[in-house]
């Protein structure tokens, strides 16, 4: 083998865009309707007081009751689904939005609602479907917006989703999250004075959010501003303690600084938060091939790929530390397995593994 094969060390550093999918309103139309002594109608209402009170198993027995006395109640199926997905019952609320919309097709309020709960059941293509076609039917509530924009930033729609997230916020203008989202997008697209700007309106409009400084931290971080991260990351973790994926970023700031044995405190303390954070034990050992301590290095990185086995990077950086240590069949071995997930730094590099 080549001794003078170039080592690549790549650090793997975790910056979640953290796009926020929880749920944010009541999706529930409170409308009363004139009961005028009609039975369904004096259900419906109950249902809607009792929802207002969070009494949902009595909001249920009241729309139940109110459909009872008028199969074709459409509103009655969209509540009783939204007071469902309320409860987490999203199976049951799909089946009530579809209920709805048998009945009554310009219920558009009932896509969106079908979205969010088949978005909260984690069949999101579904979901982007029903977000699609509420938008396209009139419904221009900014959550359908925001909602889709989250998708689309999920399936690496970036322009899509930094459109939809400019909407959400056309509509919205005080909603801290989706100025924190589309900062996300803009840092994905390498806009990060855009994505600065808007972390920074998400922090303005709410100062607890610690997510906004974690991800202010590293797109400040991204345009080679570190010390400034740092300053950003100790904020996240003043508001959130154990927020262990700002102490990993804090330390991938370190680490650029070259601060190594800080930037292993910060893996470690990550590592203790949440023991199975595969992208912390990368970093002991990337920061550990930057101190030479090659052995120390392997174990981390043997870490970071027990608890994923499809970690590309860790197994390159496992591969250069094998390489220091002289075992290059090894270096060999992990380089391909690296190749093969998709890392193609090294390829050029592998043309001496065969020597």
């Amino acid at each position: 083998m080549n001794k003078q094969l170039i080592i690549i060390l790549l650090l793997l550093i975790n910056l979640p865009f953290n796009i926020n999918a929880q749920e944010t309103k009541d999706d529930f139309d409170a409308t009363l309707i004139a009961a005028e002594g009609q039975e369904s109608k004096i259900s419906y209402n109950l249902g809607i007081e009792n929802f207002k009170n969070k009494e949902y198993e009595d909001a249920i027995k009241n729309f139940s009751r109110a459909i009872q006395y008028e199969p074709g109640f459409a509103k009655a199926y969209l509540n009783r689904g939204s007071v469902k997905t309320k409860i987490n019952d999203y199976t049951g609320a799909i089946e009530d939005f579809n209920l709805a919309l048998q009945f009554d097709t310009n219920l558009t309020k009932a896509y969106y609602n079908r979205g969010r709960a088949k978005d909260l059941n984690n069949n999101k293509e579904s979901a982007l479907e029903d977000y699609t076609t509420a938008i396209e039917n009139g419904y221009e509530d900014g959550y359908a917006y925001y909602y889709r924009g989250v998708l689309q930033f999920q399936n690496n729609e970036y322009e899509k989703a930094l459109e939809d997230f400019t909407l959400s916020i056309y509509k919205l203008p005080e909603f801290a999250y989706a100025y924190n989202d589309r900062g996300s997008a803009k840092r994905k697209l390498k806009d990060y004075d855009g994505a600065i700007d808007d972390y920074s309106q998400a922090i303005k409009l709410d100062s607890n959010m610690a997510i906004a400084y974690n991800n202010l931290g590293s797109a400040k971080k991204n345009s080679g501003d570190n010390e400034g991260a740092i300053i950003d990351y100790n904020t996240a973790i003043k508001i959130k303690s154990d927020y262990y994926i700002a102490y990993n970023n804090r330390g991938c700031a370190k680490y650029n600084q070259k601060k190594y044995n800080e930037a292993i405190e910060d893996f470690n303390i990550a590592i203790i938060m949440q023991e199975d954070y595969a992208y912390a034990y990368n970093n002991i050992g990337a920061a550990k091939i930057k101190l030479k301590d090659y052995e120390i290095a392997i174990e981390a990185l043997d870490g970071a790929i027990e608890i994923d086995s499809t970690y590309g990077y860790a197994y390159l950086n496992r591969g250069n530390a094998k390489e220091m240590l002289k075992d290059f069949e090894g270096a060999c071995l992990d380089w391909k397995k690296a190749v093969e997930l998709g890392i193609t730094e090294i390829a050029d590099f592998l043309i001496y593994c065969d020597e």
